[in-house]
């Protein structure tokens, strides 16, 4: 339950695409009055809890065709043999960079726990970055990638910021390459 502004497309994704979609502008569950600027919590908390309940999905609104529901068009990591591209997709407040790297595309490539990998960006190199599971792999004030609590991939300092040692903000891309 969502505004139909490509928020909710990532997790559409993940979960296999959009089978269902309904307008829920107008539902039969939204709270009255309806004030234009809290969504949040007169149309979208009221629907959302009404289906958690069990109410089908058609009883939430008007049926909408799911492929119009608007795509985020958000950067894709690139697997190229080997070199690996990925883009920052958040930072949080220690500094620490999520990558659009999932699980299974980790599984896929060479980022070995155990292994190092060269880093290119647009602000500093760093020439070598060990793949590790946790910050205690590595010393203070020294880069690591590890798998995030979600599993995609994510570049730290060990007691350190990665975003301000590597100048790098979400939408940056990287590439990662294994070292010979």
């Amino acid at each position: 339950v969502g505004p139909d502004n490509g928020l909710l497309w990532p997790a559409a994704e993940r979960l296999g695409g959009v089978d269902e979609a309904v307008e829920i502008s107008e539902s039969p569950f939204r709270l009255e009055p309806t004030h234009r600027t809290f969504h949040g919590r007169d149309i979208f908390s009221p629907v959302a809890a009404r289906l958690a309940s069990g109410v089908p999905v058609s009883e939430a609104g008007d049926p909408v065709e799911p492929s119009s529901v608007i795509p985020l068009d958000l950067p894709r990591p690139r697997l190229e043999g080997d070199l690996l591209v990925a883009h920052v997709i958040a930072t949080d407040r220690y500094g620490n960079l999520a990558l659009n790297v999932t699980a299974e595309l980790i599984e896929q490539s060479f980022l070995a726990p155990g292994s190092s990998v060269a880093m290119e960006a647009a602000g500093p190199v760093a020439a070598e970055i060990p793949v590790a599971e946790t910050f205690g792999d590595v010393g203070p004030g020294k880069p690591l990638l590890y798998p995030d609590p979600s599993g995609s991939l994510a570049l730290a300092v060990n007691r350190g910021d990665a975003a301000a040692t590597f100048n790098l903000a979400p939408g940056d891309e990287i590439s990662l390459s294994p070292l010979s």
